[in-house]
């Protein structure tokens, strides 16, 4: 099996060239766009370019295919106008088409931060700063959906979609185009003392022909946030720094009942207040603060069944801790993060633990970013009162290129109650990194990381990635190492003393050739090596291969894969509660998977999963299906079944089933009910999730929030769960 994936990967490296198109450089002068000063007040926000200003200002035109054909004209024409007025800048967006029937339009749901790439939308991107790094996105539906987004590096796929930012929207659907009129505060932006000019790009997605425009021009490879290839804004005049400062206070009441099989059912009701400040000192420089946080109305963790040796990286859900979150990070690495913000205010378990408050600083300009954070976590009856503290700072030079530094430290306090007697605890890591990008297509990304811990001691921990992204696709290499006395105590690490070495490439063939329903070829491949850091002894290696990989011109896929896995488990493995002994393992799995658009009222994915599992079989059958008869109702769920067959020490049979569904129902983009309910039958637990958010006046809502938790127990031990949650909240933001 091996010797077949190596000769299939060789086949592949040999062959990509002949199925390439070019990725060109960026302009060496870019183009430049204008835009028309107006008075206050000329402007009413209601999506339909009325006023005789839109008209005066001179178009932007010329869109540009990225994706299918790029270089080609767009198949629908697009024009942009841009207004600015001492408060906003101005975007006016007609996206022609021939909409009679309204059923061309793709929104999925009212959502906001939609999923980007299964809606038609419109998309500006500003870098204010001119640093060819930093740039915020907005974006907006032809149903006024709203999405923001702040993207580093012109990663579109890593952007932090959660950042919620101040600013105005009203779109229009005429049977000629659909119409977006946006109103951007300039306190919402960054921008330097004297600006005259920013960075900006145009994106365009006309899902039903799956066709991606830009203005200016862009490779295939990167998206509309890769800054470089930006034009330049022209003819503004931005007000000069000023008082601007937010406030988000609110107000909460909650009801608790729980049983948790201590054969008495326990109440309790609270009442608080609390809330966040921001106060943009100067336009580099903002500094925010929170006081008696709370996250009531953050989604629930999604269940997962961990079949590997490895700790599930949940992703950070809060928005006071996703705000500027790629400044305090060193690099792209999952496995291993000196700063983790969910090692603040929660649990290994994901439940909260109460936050007095914390400030945070930053300072971003052309040159140089810096971060300060400290955050306080109050004591519970069976945690200690806990401190952190995050500092960053990071140097920018030569284009694109950046050297960084980055100190964190965690204390808990002694503890003695409850039957937990620990004493105080400290930890902290000193962290460096760079990240280095000679050319567009090429980029190299390393970090050094050292821990001191009262208990641990000393350890270091390593990362490093070469990649090269081309319109044929990646290439690349990764690089870990993390030692056994590594630990960072305000960070996350998948795992304790080892090293990796992880080749892979993801190409993106385009032969004339293949079949017309589909747009690419994209094989993909890679492999995985760990060994103990400590002695260098083996642990683990999986060389997978997809041969079969098909995207329609839809945007639906096929795809068989294969893998083959070699495991050393020094130790007894008790995935599900499932043991394995301790001992050499090989197997071999084949993936067969299929997709459909997603952007159509009716969609699904299908995979299904065959073969080994250390000495015995898994089968994997994972189901997706979503249903939207109109955007405002969506019902989406997801079925995944886990099937051993004589795993183990007791040679066990085990179905394991986990379901996930979701139901959307939306008056508008502001008044939206939400519910949702997951099934794990490993602990037979049953969640549900139902949230009314109603956004009264931007980024102000009011919550009803109705959670439970119920766990009786069944295929691993654990604490029987029977938790019931009655939420309401109040926000209220004002801005001066």
């Amino acid at each position: 099996m091996i010797r077949t994936l190596t000769v299939c990967f060789c086949l592949q490296i040999v062959c990509f060239p002949l199925w390439s198109q070019e990725t060109f450089d960026p302009p060496e002068k870019p183009l430049e766009v204008f835009a028309l000063p107006i008075q206050n007040g000329d402007i009413n926000l209601d999506g339909n370019l009325k006023e005789s200003a839109w008209q005066q200002a001179k178009a932007v035109t010329g869109f540009i295919q990225r994706d299918p054909f790029q270089g080609e004209p767009a198949t629908l024409d697009t024009e942009v106008r841009i207004l600015y007025d001492d408060r906003f800048l101005y975007f006016g967006a007609i996206c022609k088409d021939s909409l009679t029937d309204r059923s061309r339009i793709r929104v999925t749901n009212l959502q906001r931060d939609f999923r980007g790439f299964n809606n038609d939308r419109f998309s500006v991107a500003i870098d204010g700063l001119k640093d060819q790094r930093n740039a915020l996105g907005f974006e907006v539906t032809p149903m006024g959906s709203q999405r923001e987004l702040q993207v580093i590096d012109g990663n579109e796929s890593r952007g932090n979609v959660n950042w919620d930012a101040l600013w105005f929207v009203r779109t229009k659907i005429t049977d000629t185009a659909w119409i977006a009129e946006m109103a951007i505060p300039w306190k919402t932006l960054r921008y330097p003392d004297n600006c005259e000019d920013m960075y900006i790009s145009f994106n365009r997605n006309i899902r039903r022909k799956n066709e991606r425009i830009t203005f200016p021009a862009y490779p295939r490879a990167f998206s509309h946030f890769r800054m470089a290839y930006a034009a330049l804004l022209k003819g503004i005049k931005p007000p000069p720094p000023a008082a601007n400062v937010q406030i988000n206070p609110y107000i909460l009441a909650t009801s608790n009942q729980d049983d948790s099989g201590t054969g008495e059912t326990t109440t309790e009701n609270n009442f608080k207040v609390g809330g966040e400040f921001k106060w943009a000192i100067t336009p580099n420089s903002v500094l925010d603060g929170t006081i008696n946080t709370d996250f009531a109305q953050a989604d629930v963790d999604q269940q997962v069944q961990n079949l590997t040796r490895f700790s599930v990286l949940f992703p950070e859900r809060r928005q006071f801790f996703l705000e500027n979150a790629s400044i305090f990070s060193t690099s792209s690495a999952t496995f291993i993060q000196p700063f983790f913000s969910r090692k603040i205010g929660l649990d290994n378990n994901g439940s909260p633990i109460p936050i007095d408050g914390g400030l945070r600083f930053t300072n971003q300009t052309n040159k140089q970013t810096a971060g300060l954070l400290a955050m306080r976590q109050r004591a519970t009856d069976f945690t200690p009162t806990t401190h952190f503290a995050v500092g960053r700072y990071v140097k920018n030079f030569s284009g694109q290129n950046r050297l960084g530094g980055m100190v964190t430290y965690r204390n808990d306090e002694a503890i003695d109650k409850n039957g937990i007697n620990a004493e105080a605890k400290n930890n902290t890591t000193v962290t460096l990194n760079t990240f280095l990008r000679p050319n567009q297509s090429l980029t190299f990304e390393a970090m050094i990381s050292g821990s001191q811990d009262t208990e641990m001691g000393e350890g270091v921990a390593a990362h490093a990635w070469l990649r090269q992204d081309k319109n044929w696709g990646y290439l690349g290499i990764i690089g870990q190492y993390a030692g056994q006395s590594y630990l960072p105590g305000a960070g996350f690490l998948v795992l304790t003393d080892y090293a990796l070495l992880a080749p892979g490439f993801d190409f993106d063939f385009r032969p004339d050739w293949l079949p017309k329903i589909f747009r690419s070829f994209g094989p993909d491949g890679g492999v995985d090596l760990i060994w103990r850091a400590s002695d260098g002894a083996f642990q683990q290696t999986i060389v997978n291969f997809a041969p079969i990989d098909l995207e329609f011109q839809t945007g639906g896929d096929v795809e068989v894969r294969m893998s083959h896995e070699q495991q050393q488990l020094d130790a007894p493995f008790s995935p599900l509660g499932i043991n394995i002994a301790a001992g050499r393992y090989n197997f071999t799995r084949v993936d067969f998977g299929i997709s459909t658009d997603f952007s159509k009222k009716v969609a699904g994915e299908l995979r299904y999963e065959i073969g080994g599992y250390y000495d015995g079989s898994l089968h994997r059958l994972y189901s997706e299906l979503r249903f939207a008869p109109i955007p405002h109702i969506e019902f989406f769920g997801v079925y995944r079944l886990n099937q051993f067959r004589d795993v183990g020490t007791e040679q066990v049979d085990v179905d394991a089933h986990l379901l996930s569904t979701r139901a959307r129902l939306a008056l508008n983009p502001r008044f939206q009910l939400i519910g949702s309910y997951q099934w794990n039958s490993v602990n037979d637990n049953n969640i549900w999730n139902v949230r009314l958010a109603w956004e009264y006046r931007p980024l102000s809502f009011i919550y009803l929030v109705y959670n439970s938790n119920i766990s009786d127990d069944s295929l691993i031990e654990g604490n029987r769960l029977n938790n019931q949650q009655l939420i309401g909240k109040m926000t209220f933001l004002r801005q001066f």
